[in-house]
């Protein structure tokens, strides 16, 4: 881990009051600070008060002035009190704001309370979500419940350009925490697709899939080979299932492109494992690699310009 921050996003519930909690505990493990900030209604924007004479300036103020004073009192017992005086609140869209204050502050993971089974809380709706998840270029932890001190690590691995810079981050954040690591790869039947002219035999295709894991993943591992774990069966059910089985405390996820080798190689599951929490889930986004074809231009572009 880095010396970047943690911020925290917090709205005075349960659930943010476990994030706040989650939050605070990995950064006083990895020496860093942990930063709250709570995103309230801007008013000045409202149209219902235009024309009413209300000063929405000092609306404004009062609203952020109220909202602190809310959010000190509902996580008093749940972080301590210097965390609580350095906390952020200001008016806007929660994703955008959280996105300003990342950038602003160089943090290294965004933690956010999720509820168990369910979708994410009041604060936000699932939507803001999946605009946090697709815009954040910093780790995502979605909590479900208090974390445990030393929690059990489960890492969700793929054979695409997404599994190095995924088993980095859950080997980092196991050992940061000093919980188990454990990593599982999902077979899934080949989905019919428009784009694939030629579908792959379901048996080459786990062979395969089985020969890349095993060569070009389970390498990167540094944990015992019984805890390097390939199951059949489709990828949102089996992970949930094996989390269960395994008791695991986090689930970390790879977040990257959704081309049509992306989807051949290993679908997409990190929106349902978010909206269904059968564990806290780290989304670790992972930036599509540059096409040869790409980079050869922006280099000519470049040359040119110099």
């Amino acid at each position: 881990m880095s010396r970047q921050p943690i911020v925290v996003g917090v709205d005075g519930s349960p659930e943010s009051g476990a994030a706040a909690a989650a939050g605070w505990q990995i950064a006083q493990a990895a020496g860093v600070r942990c930063q709250l900030v709570h995103v309230t209604r801007d008013v000045r924007s409202a149209l219902d008060l235009a024309g009413t004479g209300v000063s929405l300036d000092h609306l404004q103020l009062a609203m952020l002035a109220r909202a602190r004073n809310d959010i000190v009192a509902a996580l008093a017992e749940r972080v301590p009190r210097d965390v609580l005086d350095t906390l952020i609140v200001r008016a806007g869209r929660p994703a955008r704001v959280l996105n300003e204050v990342i950038e602003e502050l160089d943090a290294q993971m965004l933690v956010l309370g999720g509820k168990h089974q369910s979708t994410l809380g009041r604060w936000l709706g699932g939507s803001t979500l999946q605009r946090v998840v697709r815009r954040i270029s910093v780790p995502l932890l979605v909590t479900a419940g208090d974390m445990h001190p030393r929690p059990r690590v489960l890492v969700a691995i793929d054979p695409s350009y997404a599994a190095h810079p995924t088993i980095e981050r859950a080997t980092a954040f196991a050992r940061l925490l000093g919980g188990p690591l454990r990593a599982l790869h999902v077979l899934e039947s080949v989905p019919p697709m428009p784009e694939v002219l030629v579908l792959a035999d379901p048996t080459e295709y786990e062979a395969w899939s089985r020969e890349r894991i095993e060569h070009d993943v389970w390498t990167l591992l540094p944990i015992p080979d019984h805890h390097k774990v390939i199951r059949s069966g489709v990828a949102m059910e089996t992970i949930a299932q094996e989390a269960t089985a395994w008791r695991a405390d986090i689930i970390v996820v790879g977040s990257h492109g959704k081309g049509w080798m992306d989807r051949l190689l290993i679908g997409s599951v990190t929106e349902d494992l978010l909206n269904d929490l059968p564990a806290a889930v780290l989304v670790v986004p992972v930036p599509a690699p540059e096409r040869p074809q790409m980079a050869s231009e922006r280099l000519r572009t470049a040359t040119v310009a110099g």
